[in-house]
């Protein structure tokens, strides 16, 4: 039906502004195609290139290296402290009072009358900070 009443100049203008538009997104299409493709070659390499690098990092905790050494035996006498006229104080001590190893339990509970924190780093690193001005 519309090709009877239209003249062929309209229909030639008509077809030509159909086949620019086509083309048009044809082309937009393509572009966008591509776009996405350079993107996700993009995050590939990125990926990959993230994978290749070690590990470790300079804020990683990594476990302490404990060494142990063998000392030689305590002698059980020891100088404690001198006085301005002379006198030497001698402290001699038996394997019962040797010095015992607490847990930050007690160690909190023998400071709990003064200011103080347990910082624990890492498993293996505490560090007891003291907000009193009698450190």
């Amino acid at each position: 039906m519309l090709e009877d009443s239209v003249s062929p100049e309209f229909r030639a203008v008509l077809m030509d502004k159909t086949l620019r538009s086509a083309r048009q997104r044809k082309r937009v299409r393509r572009f966008n195609l591509a776009l996405g493709a350079a993107a996700l070659m993009g995050i590939f390499a990125y990926s990959f290139r993230e994978m290749r690098q070690p590990a470790t990092s300079l804020n990683q905790i990594r476990p302490s290296i404990l060494n142990t050494a063998s000392a030689p035996a305590l002698n059980l006498v020891r100088i404690v402290g001198t006085k301005l006229d002379s006198t030497l104080a001698v402290v001699q001590t038996s394997e019962s009072d040797r010095p015992k190893e607490i847990n930050d339990k007690e160690l909190l509970t023998l400071l709990a009358n003064k200011s103080v924190a347990l910082v624990r780093y890492t498993p293996n690193r505490t560090e007891l900070i003291s907000f009193g001005s009698d450190n």
